[in-house]
């Protein structure tokens, strides 16, 4: 083991990883931005091509590995709700409900689904609410997947394998949403414009995702570099008080924060280890055995992370209003 590199111990594995630290500057914007440069991978900006290079390093694999791992009717790759002794088809189903809720979906709205995955949560949205949906995906395995699924639901849905930067549409959405995806977008506040741009007036945007309670914990780890590397680089978590600030700098109306309990993602996380151990040598013919305890050690990561205090998972959405207010005069009432 190299002297001096900082090492965590998960189940008695050893991941190795460097902490870093910023330069020192006077200038505080140069500051912050040397800062999350010198975060090992973590909040960098790619080209769209590179980002799409980036983030199929995670998802470019036969969708046999996520499903078997996700499990359920609908294979949602993020947490889940575990009510009531719900399985796991019943535990997405009523994550996708509450969903549905705080957008307020209605029959025949037109929904948008950033970064759609395998199509499970788009296509039980518009199969349990009467909704048409439009799914993007960077994936073209996920595409083709997602489409599989569209046609033996029969919904009215389309998956395009296009990056949100690129993608052009000239019929207003009535909501937008993504689940637990804008981690992967450096560039946040650009694509609150963009969906802004997307939506009618009176349109909804909803984001779930998680949240470091302090910045404190913003200090790059070697577990954190590691769950990075997963991903392709392209972790961008935030504090919830920076993505508020972004979805009000793009003119957005703040309707709702809901707070998931983090012991759902708990739940779900033992259940993703469980499902991979139940299918452990169908998923190493799949990936080899080397990328299977990879996995499996970042899940372990993942459900340390989700039970202590450092992060909480929550459902923002918001509404671009129905005109733009005008801004107040000046010294009006004095």
């Amino acid at each position: 083991m190299d002297a001096g590199v900082p090492t965590i111990a998960v189940d008695g594995e050893r991941i190795k990883g460097v902490k870093r630290q910023a330069m020192g500057t006077t200038d505080d914007a140069l500051a912050q931005t040397l800062e999350r440069e010198a975060r090992g991978g973590l909040w960098r900006g790619f080209s769209v091509d590179g980002d799409r290079l980036r983030t199929n390093e995670h998802y470019e694999q036969p969708p046999r590995f996520f499903t078997a791992i996700t499990g359920g009717a609908w294979n949602v790759y993020s947490c889940n709700l575990w009510e009531d002794g719900a399985d796991e088809s019943q535990a997405q189903e009523q994550k996708l409900d509450l969903l549905s809720t705080l957008l307020q979906l209605r029959p025949g709205q037109r929904i948008l689904d950033v970064g759609c995955g395998w199509g499970g949560p788009l296509v039980y949205l518009a199969k349990r609410y009467g909704v048409r949906g439009v799914g993007l995906t960077l994936s073209p395995t996920q595409r083709e997947y997602a489409e599989r699924r569209v046609r033996e639901h029969d919904v009215d849905v389309a998956i395009h394998e296009c990056h949100w930067k690129g993608f052009v549409d000239g019929e207003p959405f009535d909501a937008v949403y993504t689940d637990e995806v804008i981690v992967h977008f450096n560039d946040l506040g650009g694509y609150f414009e963009k969906v802004w741009s997307l939506l009618r007036p009176g349109g909804r945007m909803l984001n779930k995702e998680l949240h470091f309670t302090s910045s404190r914990w913003m200090e790059i780890t070697p577990a954190m570099v590691f769950v990075n590397e997963i991903y392709g680089e392209t972790g961008n978590y935030r504090t919830l008080h920076e993505e508020l600030a972004l979805v009000d700098r793009a003119g957005f109306t703040l309707e709702k924060v809901y707070q998931i309990g983090m012991d759902n993602y708990v739940r779900t996380t033992e259940r993703w280890l469980e499902n991979m151990k139940t299918c452990r040598e169908e998923l190493e013919q799949i990936v080899a055995a080397s990328y299977y305890k990879r996995f499996r050690t970042y899940l372990r990561i993942a459900r340390r992370i989700f039970g202590a205090s450092s992060m909480t998972l929550d459902v923002i959405t918001s509404v671009k209003p129905l005109a733009t207010p005008a801004p107040p005069i000046v010294g009006a009432g004095l």
